[in-house]
């Protein structure tokens, strides 16, 4: 029915549109709920295969561009400990992240930024005494 009344030319652009969005109303009214777990957790996305080739596609061409440029990779856990964010950040920060108490009773966090990670990371390679980094600087790490 509404094919033929769309190619009637008192059909309008607006017209049109109204008749799609009161259609769309109308089915929503008898439609089931979609189950909230159906879709990805708030703040996350899914990758199918076609977008996932073309981050692919891209994270290799970031990789290779640093190798050539003398930077090494470098990766970290996804969970730290709250503390770390809280020194950098504030306590008020740790109610706009994921956290929880772990098996071991650790307050951890999902890592939203890997700054203080980084960080982290160089202290475990300072002599905190002496304060000599052995690690050779500056960092080129990517």
């Amino acid at each position: 029915r509404l094919a033929k009344e769309i190619n009637d030319p008192a059909w309008t652009e607006k017209k049109i549109e109204k008749e799609l969005d009161r259609l769309v109303e109308e089915s929503d009214k008898g439609a089931i709920e979609r189950p909230e777990y159906l879709d990805g957790p708030s703040g996350t996305r899914d990758f199918y295969p076609p977008e996932m080739k073309v981050q692919n596609w891209l994270f290799d061409n970031f990789r290779e561009t640093a190798r050539i440029f003398g930077f090494q990779e470098y990766d970290a856990p996804v969970l730290e400990h709250v503390k770390l964010y809280e020194r950098k950040a504030g306590e008020e920060i740790v109610d706009q992240m994921y956290n929880f108490t772990d098996k071991e009773g650790k307050h951890v966090t999902l890592r939203p930024e890997m700054t203080p990670t980084l960080a982290r990371m160089v202290l475990n390679k300072t002599n905190i005494q002496t304060g000599e980094v052995r690690l050779t600087l500056p960092l080129k790490w990517f």
